[in-house]
């Protein structure tokens, strides 16, 4: 029965399905078959669409039924924001949660809005928000310190880093949560700002560096350029007094794709060529970070081996 809806258009409001000819009854009966999916009042997307959608694909399209769902009501400065900012944004998030997240001037009851709706009350400055996608939604300023204030800190610390690399600088972040004067959060929100780092290429490495700082250990270089006899090689993080890399592999578990034998030749091939330099180089994957004691341990063993040959 879906068959008839275009495969173009994912979100679909109850009176456009009874203008492309299916009845009342119709529609219902598609929901209850399973056919169709109800994301809230009067929005609907194919269950054949919804289920080929990402984590990050639903989040969006659940903030889209949201806005959908106020079309006519009296709502008062909505603006979506935290998690649902920095999907918006485009940015990567670790686990994210499920529920769309709101902000405006006065709280309202989740009942006004729906279950799967977390509403936070803030007077939001005109700069603080932005147009994405047609939704009005925090910017990347206020979305890295909204997140900073409620997340835990690796997660939150996954987000600060995208937004430093997009321009949002320390400076200005630190100084605009000071501004909130003794508001829930800040003091968790100034210790991931003040450990961000713009140079983060994945949340892996976010991750990396997260346990580094919790670890204790000498302080790691992001991104370390060395040259080689076959080029200029990049490692992940470095401690170049000891001449010791430290490389995260996050395809399998991230991005689900194996490595082929061609790029795992060129790897070999790219370590042998920083051994010859004098290099040390350890390698992890996601498993490792999970495994926190194991891996601190396998950090110390190395940087302690290396220290004292170094010395001898």
């Amino acid at each position: 029965m879906t068959a008839r809806l275009s495969p173009t258009k994912t979100l679909w409001r109850y009176r456009e399905l009874l203008d492309e000819g299916l009845s009342r009854q119709h529609v219902h009966h598609l929901v209850g078959s399973g056919e169709l999916r109800r994301l809230r009042k009067n929005c609907y997307v194919p269950e054949a669409q919804w289920s080929g959608l990402s984590t990050v694909e639903r989040l969006v399209l659940q903030a889209q039924a949201h806005q959908h769902s106020l079309v006519g009501r009296d709502t008062v400065g909505h603006v979506y924001s935290h998690e649902t900012a920095a999907v918006l944004h485009g940015l990567d998030l670790w686990r994210p949660g499920n529920d769309v997240h709101v902000t405006q001037p006065t709280r309202t009851s989740n009942a006004s809005h729906g279950a799967d709706v977390r509403n936070h009350s803030a007077h939001l400055a005109a700069d603080d928000v932005v147009l994405l996608q047609g939704l009005p939604v925090t910017s990347l300023l206020r979305t890295a310190i909204d997140c900073a204030r409620t997340l835990p800190f690796d997660k939150a610390l996954i987000v600060a880093d995208q937004c430093m690399a997009r321009g949002v600088t320390r400076g200005a972040a630190l100084t605009a949560v000071d501004l909130l004067g003794p508001a829930a959060g800040v003091g968790r929100a100034s210790a991931v700002l003040t450990a961000a780092d713009p140079l983060a290429e994945s949340p892996g490495e976010t991750l990396t560096r997260s346990r580094l700082l919790r670890f204790g250990l000498p302080r790691a270089v992001s991104q370390v350029e060395v040259s080689t006899r076959l080029g200029c090689y990049r490692l992940d993080f470095a401690w170049p007094d000891l001449l010791v890399g430290l490389e995260f592999d996050g395809r399998v578990k991230y991005l689900g794709t194996e490595a082929t034998d061609e790029v795992l030749y060129e790897e070999r091939r790219r370590e042998r060529a920083l051994v010859e330099e004098g290099w040390t180089i350890l390698r992890i994957e996601w498993s490792d970070l999970f495994r926190e004691a194991e891996l601190e341990a396998r950090l110390r063993a190395t940087l302690r081996r290396v220290a004292s040959r170094l010395a001898a």
